[in-house]
């Protein structure tokens, strides 16, 4: 019975994996989107299964000629990875063919049969265009002129493109480098990105495959070089420089010496190209007239959340409010809303935290605000709503966003006296706070008696004027020489900020080699938090993320930089409390002097 049982459950297995097998199948068709009349091009059918012998069945390729095809390729690989077999197959169908006509044709389905399951793939849309002749006229491959008037100025290209030229302030924008080719590209040199003097920027991960497009009435294959996300940080007309770059790109001539070992027999000049793309000019616009007064330059398309605090406190317990904005727009780059809470209420350094993504689409996540804050005071409070107003570019309109006004109760422990009579109050609207416990009440005694004689003119009158004269021009002297020392002792913070850090960036790293990773990351933040005070003279209770990225843009640190400097102290913060590698402390102590360097090599020049 077991047996039996066994091999039923070894049939169910193996029909599971035929199923899985068959569902895993793919059949797909592959061409170029773009092409020229008169040009031949490759479309090619693949399957990753063994297909049934002569299932295989091609479309009807109206519109276009074939020249070859089909041409069959078969492989079959297998893999052992840590003890565990994988085996690939694929079958490739391939077809030459050359367009008879200009317009935009489809190329039907193909259909295969792999273990009696017929598969089909996607038609394929393909634009036939009459390409331009070339401006500068080069010589056809097989004649007889020098290889570099072989290739046209116009073979190979260098551009800055731009998704929109016409943005508003803080509004994001995509530039890719791309390089546009019709002939080989041996290599590339010296290639030099442009500084984006007026943007925020931040480099993006792009896919480097080659792809197809129309330039000039020409086709080109094209490769982007690089591709950065913009924000403008100032209205007006802004410039983008040129790039250059050099490339060798390999040409058959006729009577070389040179033997080249990939092309073989053939003789192969390599031909050296300089290239620059052109500036390229974005215009920026002014926000509109009548903004709010709560708009501080967020820019996007925003949603506003928040967790108001307990509706029953005790009287000096502590709570906090809680407000998130989340969306797509300049996130980095928007500042805390101002929380308005009853006069009575002890408010602390507001907490910021943000998940923030930066795509090809634009910055997105969000960003969350904590005001904690301490109730002195006991009554009935109402908080006003908050405000948050940003500009819409999709309606070109500012939009205000607002919490709901919310009532907090502080309950008195008792801890108060009933004083009144006596004026040890100051009254807040509803609320009493009280006074008479560092503030004692006036003594309700009996007033000292006159004296009896006159001390103005008398000789201890005037010695009296003497010490005072005296004591006044001692104290501003002093007083005078305590501001001078206060100068020169911020003047000396600032010069020493280097040195202060690297003295606690020791400490991170005597705690890091003990093993005490709390340590650590406790030293890395007081060294980079009191890094940045020191340097620009800021006190650490107004020092946000947003700050310093602020900061050290002005001060001309580059973006990557800034953004390395806030990283660093994120991810110690993060990882205080969490658990960690001395890999990581040590990368993370390794970036942390890496990017004080820079800063300093920029801030002293």
């Amino acid at each position: 019975m077991r047996i039996f049982s066994k091999n039923i459950f070894v049939l169910l297995v193996s029909l599971l994996s035929t199923v899985a097998a068959w569902a895993q199948v793919s059949f797909k068709a592959s061409a170029p989107a773009l092409t020229a009349l008169g040009q031949p091009f490759r479309i090619e059918f693949s399957v990753d299964a063994e297909p049934e012998r002569e299932s295989f069945k091609a479309p009807v390729f109206t519109n276009f000629e074939v020249l070859a095809g089909p041409s069959v390729s078969t492989g079959h690989s297998v893999q052992f990875i840590n003890g565990k077999q994988s085996a690939s197959y694929n079958c490739t169908y391939t077809y030459v063919l050359m367009p008879t006509s200009v317009g935009k044709f489809s190329i039907g389905s193909a259909t295969i049969t792999v273990d009696g399951k017929s598969y089909t793939t996607q038609p394929q849309l393909i634009e036939v265009i009459s390409e331009k002749e070339s401006s500068s006229g080069n010589t056809s491959k097989g004649g007889t002129s020098s290889p570099e008037s072989r290739i046209s100025k116009d073979d190979i290209l260098l551009r800055m493109k731009v998704s929109d030229g016409d943005v508003y302030k803080g509004e994001a924008i995509r530039a890719s480098l791309v390089l546009y080719t019709r002939v080989n590209i041996a290599d590339v040199s010296d290639v030099n990105i442009p500084s984006f003097d007026g943007f925020w920027s931040q480099e993006l991960t792009f896919d480097n495959a080659p792809s197809r497009e129309e330039y000039n009435g020409r086709i080109y294959e094209t490769y982007k070089v690089t591709e950065v996300l913009l924000s403008p940080q100032r209205s007006g007309t802004l410039t983008i420089p040129s790039a250059t770059m050099s490339v060798r790109t390999p040409v058959e001539v006729q009577g070389s010496r040179q033997f080249d070992p990939i092309f073989g027999g053939r003789q192969i000049h390599y031909v050296n190209r300089d290239l620059r793309s052109a500036p390229v000019t974005i215009t920026v616009r002014e926000f509109p007239k009548g903004a709010p007064q709560t708009f501080n330059g967020a820019v996007g398309d925003f949603r506003l959340s928040s967790r108001v605090p307990n509706s029953e406190i005790e009287i000096n317990s502590a709570d906090q409010f809680e407000l998130t904005i989340s969306g797509s727009g300049n996130l980095k780059f928007i500042t805390a809303p101002k929380i308005i809470l009853p006069q009575s209420f002890e408010v602390y350094d507001t907490k910021v935290v943000d998940n923030i993504k930066v795509s090809a689409s634009g910055t997105s996540g969000s960003i969350t605000y904590t005001y904690p804050f301490v109730a002195r005071s006991a009554g009935d409070f109402v908080v006003e709503p908050l405000h948050f107003t940003f500009f819409d570019l999709a309606t070109g309109e500012y939009k205000t966003l607002s919490t709901e006004s919310f009532t907090i109760r502080v309950k008195d422990d008792g801890s108060l006296k009933s004083n009144t009579s006596h004026g040890n109050y100051i009254d807040y609207g509803a609320t009493m706070r009280q006074l008479d416990r560092d503030i004692r009440f006036i003594h309700n005694g009996s007033m000292p008696a006159k004296s009896a004689s006159l001390l103005i003119f008398t000789p201890v009158y005037w010695l009296c004027i003497v010490v005072f004269v005296a004591i006044f021009v001692v104290v501003y002297v002093l007083l005078r020489k305590r501001i001078r020392d206060n100068r020169n002792v911020v003047a000396r913070k600032m010069k020493r900020a280097d040195k202060v850090a690297v003295q606690r960036l020791r400490m991170a790293e005597r705690s890091m080699n003990e093993g005490n990773r709390h340590a650590f990351y406790e030293e890395m933040l007081h060294a980079m938090w009191g890094y940045i005070s020191d340097k620009f003279n800021i006190p650490v209770a107004q020092l946000t993320k947003e700050t310093i990225r602020e900061v050290l843009y002005r001060r001309g640190v580059t973006t990557a930089d800034a953004e390395m400097f806030c990283e660093i102290i994120s991810r110690s913060e993060e990882a205080q409390y969490a658990p960690s590698t001395d890999g990581e402390m040590s990368e993370v102590y390794g970036d942390a002097i890496d990017v004080i360097s820079k800063i300093e090599d920029v801030v002293k020049r």
